[in-house]
């Protein structure tokens, strides 16, 4: 029992790491670009660099939306897998593959854009960008500490 408890959570924490790219461009349900939008909305940003965002962002928001939905979709997958009956460990291992793979793309779309966007900010700007980006890696290790620490008490409570 302990070794499936473990196992559920290595895939819950490595899925929820994956899924993660999703929130990179927003609400994975709907498909927006919001995520990398409301980091940049909280940089004071001119006029004229909203206009600028807002067309790089326009150009990638089919792309995003196809690309979320394709990771929506692996994860979904991944989660009817693994709670299959009699699965086997080759199904499983198909199944994170997509996961991961969709992700990937997702990341890359990512990075292709924050790389179009780049330019546009100032150096201040940037500076606060990376400042949000470490306080919300903060937060998430934070959160998965917590998680790991709940399971882990619990496993130790029961397991005696």
């Amino acid at each position: 029992m302990r070794k499936i408890i473990t196992i559920t959570l290595i895939l819950t924490l490595c899925l929820l790491g994956t899924m993660q790219a999703a929130g990179a461009f927003g609400n994975a349900a709907n498909g927006h670009i919001s995520g990398i939008l409301n980091n940049l909305l909280q940089l004071n940003l001119t006029d004229a660099q909203k206009h600028d965002i807002a067309v790089i962002l326009k150009s990638h928001k089919d792309q995003a939306k196809t690309l979320i939905a394709n990771l929506r979709t692996a994860g979904q997958n991944l989660r009817t897998v693994v709670t299959t009956p009699n699965i086997t460990e080759a199904a499983v291992r198909d199944a994170y593959r997509a996961v991961a793979a969709a992700g990937e793309e997702l990341v890359v779309l990512k990075v292709k854009v924050m790389a179009e966007i780049a330019p546009i900010l100032t150096q201040d700007q940037k500076d606060s960008l990376a400042q949000l980006k470490k306080d919300r890696q903060e937060k998430m290790q934070n959160r998965i500490k917590l998680g790991t620490t709940m399971i882990e008490e619990w496993i130790d409570s029961h397991s005696k």
